[in-house]
């Protein structure tokens, strides 16, 4: 029996080892009927000084389906529904109460495509600045192979209504493992970019400019075409001008936000629907 283990270990070593020297493919699985379930957490934190200092947190966490409801050559259809829970608030409104629902068409790295609906309502029919940051919680994979160390870079950019945003993301491939789940790559991120939003808001309108920066961490099940964690930070720190109504003055200030982000595969026996 421990002569067994032992060439176990060796096997899977083996395996490792022929890893870290051969390109490797990771992508997401896109597979029309297959889903998705996990958690996620969001716990924000900001400062800001607009007339007057502030501050406030929240923190929410959701249970997220994904399903993949058809894939062409370009990506995937995806549905997504989130529930959010255990809603905690001290000065900073969270997203809400409310069950959310989107549709997007994804690129086979993880870009967003396109948003197709809210909540059953057509993008066509939703003000701009409600699709602006509408998305998959998932980094963005290298469109070529790479072997251990190997870095990659990927930039997004999102120009809707009163939205300009563009973000440029290096990826990097830390380590390899297995798993009686399958084959696990930990991958590394770090992002930052402009960021510059217009709103309507009761004190009139505000424009925001300024610039974000992010860090995460991910395991990829490589063999299933997942994430099976990950966790981002994002700092934004943000220059703000709200022009009341009725010809009063302009008041100007500066707004800090500070978002963490931590998901975890919900494990399901089947991941394609019948």
């Amino acid at each position: 029996m421990r002569f067994r283990s032992l060439l176990t270990v060796a096997v899977l070593l083996t395996a490792l080892t022929a890893c870290r020297s051969e390109k490797l493919d990771l992508a997401y699985s896109l597979l029309e009927g297959s889903f998705l379930n996990y958690t996620m957490t969001a716990v924000a934190e900001a400062e800001w000084n607009i007339g007057g200092k502030g501050g406030g947190s929240y923190s929410v966490e959701f249970d997220v389906t994904e399903t993949v409801q058809s894939v062409d050559i370009d990506g995937a259809v995806v549905h997504v529904e989130m529930d959010p829970t255990n809603i905690e608030e001290d000065g900073l409104p969270s997203p809400g109460p409310e069950d959310r629902s989107f549709t997007l068409k994804i690129g086979p790295n993880g870009q967003v495509l396109e948003v197709i609906e809210v909540d059953g309502v057509p993008a066509e029919a939703i003000d701009p600045d409600e699709l602006a940051f509408i998305g998959t919680y998932r980094p963005p994979l290298p469109l070529e192979g790479v072997t251990l160390g190997d870095s990659w870079e990927a930039e997004q950019q999102v120009n809707v209504g009163s939205v300009f945003q563009q973000v440029r993301t290096t990826g990097h491939l830390e380590s390899l493992d297995v798993s009686a789940a399958g084959d696990l790559a930990d991958l590394s991120y770090s992002g930052e970019g402009p960021l510059v939003w217009t709103a309507a808001l009761p004190q009139g309108d505000a424009s925001l400019t300024g610039s974000a920066t992010s860090r995460a961490e991910a395991r990829l099940n490589i063999s299933g075409g997942y994430l099976s964690r990950a966790r981002s930070s994002t700092r934004g720190d943000f220059e703000v001008r709200v022009q009341p109504a009725q010809g009063q003055a302009p008041i100007s200030g500066t707004l800090q936000l500070d978002l963490e982000l931590e998901i975890e595969e919900v494990p399901s026996e089947a991941r394609v629907l019948d």
